[in-house]
């Protein structure tokens, strides 16, 4: 057996109240949780499969499982959980979310067969929507548009996209996106301006933009 901290061993047994394991990598959060589930398992008449275990990747939650495994084959008196872990929630945040909205999809009026997109096909969809829009603009011969193509572009309009995702993608860390775009409007043109401002300089030195 390891030799628990008072700290480690207050996490391995603490029950009944909230409680947060504040540890940096490599200093045994995955022995001292995985004990923690096994502890609760010997003395706390509860099963494997009534526990719930989420972690923020699949591979930390394969890991989890794995250690929980070897740690029930250890003790005769609950080898029985054994047959419960495969049903077992020890999973990562996204799938468990995502199970748990396709089994109650009908009360929040979703499709059943609904799935967690990938960023990357996020950032594609949001170019070919920027595409259409410039095709629009062209199309439509919109005179502010086209001063802003003549201005600050070179070759093609390539820079004054990339400009724009940018600008989303720092916009995307916002919790409150749309309320702070129909509110803060001028913090938002200062904002825009300094970026857009940095970008141009890149630009019109013909320097690669970043991101």
């Amino acid at each position: 057996m390891p030799n628990w901290t008072k700290e480690q061993l207050s996490a391995i047994t603490t029950r009944g109240k909230n409680i947060i394991v504040s540890a940096g990598a490599g200093s045994g959060k995955t022995e001292v949780l995985s004990e923690r589930v096994i502890h609760n398992l010997m003395n706390n008449n509860i099963h494997i499969n009534e526990m719930l275990i989420l972690t923020f990747t699949k591979n930390a939650a394969f890991e989890m499982k794995e250690r929980i495994k070897k740690k029930i084959k250890m003790h005769d008196e609950i080898k029985e959980e054994l047959k419960l872990i495969d049903s077992a929630d020890i999973t990562n945040f996204d799938a468990y979310t995502l199970a748990l909205v396709k089994k109650y999809h009908y009360m929040l009026n979703l499709d059943a067969n609904l799935t967690i997109i990938d960023s990357s096909i996020i950032s594609k969809l949001k170019k070919d929507i920027l595409n259409e829009i410039f095709d629009y603009k062209y199309q439509e011969n919109n005179e502010k548009f086209n001063n802003l193509i003549t201005s600050f572009c070179n070759k093609n309009d390539k820079q004054i996209k990339n400009i724009i995702l940018s600008l989303d993608s720092k916009l995307e860390l916002l919790s409150n996106k749309e309320e702070y775009l129909n509110n803060d409007q001028s913090e938002l043109q200062l904002i825009n301006y300094k970026l857009v401002e940095e970008k141009i300089k890149l630009i019109k030195g013909n320097m690669p933009l970043s991101d």
